[in-house]
């Protein structure tokens, strides 16, 4: 009877922690700062128990490694809150983007407007009309660098920017799109 009743107990605990959807884990993001446009974005989701897979992409972050520069430093270190996600974004940044919280650098100047995004257009496709670097097209490695936000490539099939979109609605279990709040969703060291 006691055994019964301790197993009732951990499934009943369990049933606290797992999501209601089966495939939905607790799902974050950390970048490690490393070079402007050379640094890991590791996306890690935790199944429970102490066990946790991870994958990584190349990303870069600003221009500056000065995180107080705006516009142009990487992001200040820290936990950073998702505001909303949209796959059609359609501002000065386009298409699939992560919208993070604003932050206040080691020395109060706060940093806003900061994205997970690549270079697309609002409909996810390329517009590439110079032999330059355009902002709605990837182009190559010097489109690692952003204004200060992350920026994954956006090249390849599938491109790293549609792996991270993918990721994050399969791992986390989270299709919301527009503006909403996830705490603790991108760790910045």
């Amino acid at each position: 009877m006691k055994v019964r009743a301790a197993i009732a107990g951990l499934l009943a605990a369990a049933a606290l922690v797992v999501p209601a959807n089966g495939s939905a884990y607790r799902t974050w993001f950390e970048f490690t700062r490393q070079s402007n446009s050379w640094s890991p974005l590791t996306m890690a989701w935790d199944y429970g128990g102490g066990h946790y897979d991870t994958q990584t992409w190349r990303a870069g972050s600003g221009v500056s490694t000065d995180a107080c520069w705006i516009n142009h430093g990487w992001l200040p270190a820290g936990w950073y809150d998702l505001w909303g996600h949209w796959d059609y974004y359609d501002a000065t940044i386009k298409g699939r983007v992560f919208y993070l919280q604003n932050k206040p650098c080691w020395n109060g100047t706060w940093r806003t407007q900061l994205f997970i995004h690549s270079e697309e257009t609002a409909s996810q496709g390329q517009y590439c009309p110079t032999g330059g670097d355009d902002p709605y097209c990837w182009e190559g490695a010097s489109d690692y660098y952003s204004n200060g936000c992350i920026k994954v490539a956006r090249a390849g099939y599938p491109s790293d920017l549609r792996l991270v979109h993918d990721g994050w609605h399969a791992r986390s279990g989270d299709y919301r799109h527009g503006s909403f709040g996830v705490g603790n969703f991108v760790y910045v060291r």
